[in-house]
């Protein structure tokens, strides 16, 4: 008895799960290589208060140091001044498209302090 043996048709579902398989690869492929392609922004940071807590040691204002550029800023500079007083703090670094905080302190409350970020280097 010679029996020839008839290929087994693949199911469908195996057809579909193959081709959604290959689509979201090479979808994946597509948005690697656009993203690779595009131009670098340099860091865009902001600085804002956004919380004050009273303590025995002062006001500690909670700053928070927003980068909205595509690059990353390294040993980032902030500077808080209310009044005659000043107050600085250096973050190591802030990520593209991320946050970080700092905290400052302060004797009065420095709700009304003026923000900024002085300088930054490149990782």
């Amino acid at each position: 008895m010679n029996a020839k043996k008839t290929p087994e048709k693949r199911p469908v579902l195996q057809w579909v799960m193959a081709a959604l398989g290959g689509t979201v690869t090479l979808a994946a492929i597509g948005v690697m290589v656009w993203e690779g392609l595009q131009p670098s922004s340099p860091p865009i940071l902001m600085a804002r208060i956004v919380k004050v807590e009273v303590t025995a040691a002062g006001h500690i204002a909670t700053i928070q140091v927003k980068n909205d550029g595509d690059d990353t800023a390294a040993a980032v500079n902030i500077e808080a001044a209310l009044g005659d007083q000043t107050a600085k703090a250096t973050l190591d670094y802030v990520p593209g498209h991320g946050e970080a905080e700092a905290y400052l302190r302060f004797e009065a409350d420095p709700r009304t302090a003026a923000v900024r970020v002085e300088g930054w280097s490149a990782p």
